[in-house]
């Protein structure tokens, strides 16, 4: 991945007065695989201009710090908190809160905080049911023996939701992690002391596609539906031509297209355009138009459920990292 040339090219008006002082900076990750703190690596040498442009008052991947720590400081004294993770557990939510007292502006960092990430998929049962099939028949979460119940781990919510349903987000860095252009994007403002005005999502509002250097055919047609592991995709199509599905229609642009100049199908974890809304009802509606004979006659319906039906895990594809926040609307 290509290092950003500069981290102060991005300019916006900002709500935050241009200053001298160092920006105070939170990282902290709820629900999540540790992916988005690696992710800042991305940028390459740049993250030490970062680093050393900010004060990082909390971030206890990388300095020593305790909830007590946070807890001193004043409300507000934070300027900018970025959070990683879905919300799952009851310790995510205070967290999640006790940065939003202490912070001017929360940045949900990443498609768990954004949009519930892969971890929300598990919404499709509830709490005891998960238990049931992990731990087995009667598992109560307990400290471990011999321990007081202070040495318990915290409690599971109902569900798996993104940050937005515990406190205001005021910014958003998408992706499963932020790929490195909308890294770079988000600390140029911050570091130019031009953010814009929150909500701001740091990515394109067009589709990915239009910055996917793929071939796309005016008369494209899908006679099957083939998973990656089954084809060795054609280095120049279109993927969703070629039957791969690929959610570069309704998915926000901002990575260059990362996934499909490899050979892989988008997979939406930018989160889905203004435009398109629902990503499932989006992508439904666009698989269908590439399916349909010109004809609408007799066979029109068949040929369109028949490759339909080949399509696998149907939810997963679809809401991979959006069903934390799209389960509630259905």
């Amino acid at each position: 991945m290509s290092s950003p040339t500069s981290l102060t090219e991005t300019r916006h008006s900002s709500p935050v007065p241009r200053r001298d002082a160092k920006p105070k900076l939170a990282v902290y990750w709820t629900g999540s695989c540790g992916g988005c703190d690696v992710s800042f690596l991305e940028v390459g040498e740049a993250i030490v201009e970062v680093l050393s442009r900010v004060e990082i008052v909390f971030w206890p991947a990388l300095v020593d710090a305790k909830r007590s720590d946070l807890e001193a400081l004043p409300p507000g004294s934070i300027d900018v908190a970025l959070i990683n993770g879905v919300i799952r557990t009851e310790e995510n939510a205070e967290m999640a809160k006790l940065l939003r007292a202490k912070s001017k502006y929360i940045v949900a960092y990443g498609a768990c905080a954004h949009l519930g990430g892969v971890p929300s998929l598990a919404d499709r049962w509830g709490k005891e049911e998960i238990f049931r099939e992990v731990f087995g028949k009667g598992f109560r979460p307990g400290p471990p023996p011999g321990a007081n119940g202070e040495a318990a781990l915290p409690d599971l919510l109902d569900a798996a939701v993104p940050l937005e349903d515990v406190v205001r987000v005021d910014y958003v860095v998408p992706g499963c992690p932020p790929p490195a252009p909308l890294i770079s994007r988000f600390f140029g403002a911050l570091l130019g002391g031009e953010m814009p005005e929150p909500p701001h999502v740091f990515a394109n509002v067009k589709a990915l596609c239009e910055e996917c250097q793929r071939v796309r055919h005016d008369d494209r047609r899908i006679e099957r539906i083939v998973r990656p592991h089954e084809v060795l995709p054609d280095p120049e199509t279109c993927l969703l031509e070629q039957g791969l599905i690929c959610m570069g229609p309704v998915t926000r642009g901002g990575c260059n297209a990362l996934c499909p100049a490899a050979g892989m199908p988008c997979t939406g974890c930018l989160g889905p355009t203004p435009e398109a809304g629902d990503p499932g009802t989006a992508m439904l509606s666009a698989l269908a138009s590439l399916v349909r004979f010109e004809d609408e006659g007799e066979e029109y319906f068949p040929k369109e459920d028949g490759v339909l039906e080949a399509l696998a895990d149907p939810l997963g594809t679809f809401y991979m990292y959006s069903f934390g926040r799209f389960r509630r609307k259905r």
